[in-house]
């Protein structure tokens, strides 16, 4: 299977105030470099997308010398308030890949708020693959990462202003594959500085 990583993080972060809570730190680096470190970490990944909006996590990427040994395309989003299908879109327009029936192509969705997530998780999700569906982490709700296969390319690239992925997946519930995940705090994401301190918490721990 060829899978790509798209990584999302040009959301405006409203509820986190006037902070990018993409640059709070988090076990002693930037939130949004937990994801990103993952990401590298694992060799499954065909390209790594990173969809920002704030300049300065394109220069961090590409001042670290830990990231340059990666494929990672950094690709602006000029228009953050169109909501998270629009970093879909990018993202899935930045994979440039020619689709075929011969072997399957995936996008896996990261936001860049879940800075617990581990490779046990990602690969749990790809083992549970299948082409012609999303597959999805959950145990009690549907979290993310998420899982989609190209035959959702066009419908990706259609999504409209204030649509996201999840609209696909209401359109398609038989097409949808929820794993459960050993740990639910691993799916924990950030939106407040609240969640900010518990997960701190949390991961100490661990």
């Amino acid at each position: 299977m060829r899978c790509y990583a798209i990584l999302m993080a040009a959301g405006l972060s409203n509820r986190f105030g006037s902070e990018n809570k993409l640059f709070v730190p988090f076990n002693g680096k930037p939130l949004f470099c937990n994801t990103l470190d993952l990401v590298c970490s694992m060799d499954c990944f065909k390209k790594i997308i990173m969809v920002y909006n704030d300049e300065k996590v394109a220069a961090l990427i590409n001042s670290e010398t830990r990231y340059k040994n990666h494929e990672i395309i950094t690709v602006f989003n000029p228009a953050p308030e169109k909501g998270q299908g629009e970093s879909a879109r990018l993202g899935v327009i930045a994979v440039d890949v020619k689709l075929t029936g011969n072997e399957p192509v995936y996008y896996l969705f990261f936001p860049c708020d879940q800075p617990l997530l581990d490779t046990a998780t990602i690969q749990l999700l790809l083992n549970n693959a299948k082409p012609g569906f999303i597959t999805e982490p959950g145990n009690i709700k549907p979290k993310s990462p998420n899982l989609f296969s190209s035959f959702f390319h066009d419908e990706l690239l259609a999504l409209k202003q204030g649509e996201n992925p999840r609209l696909i997946k209401k359109r398609h519930p038989e097409l949808v594959i929820t794993v459960e995940v050993p740990n639910s705090i691993i799916l924990s994401d950030i939106d407040t500085p609240e969640d900010l301190e518990r997960l701190n918490e949390d991961s100490s721990c661990r």
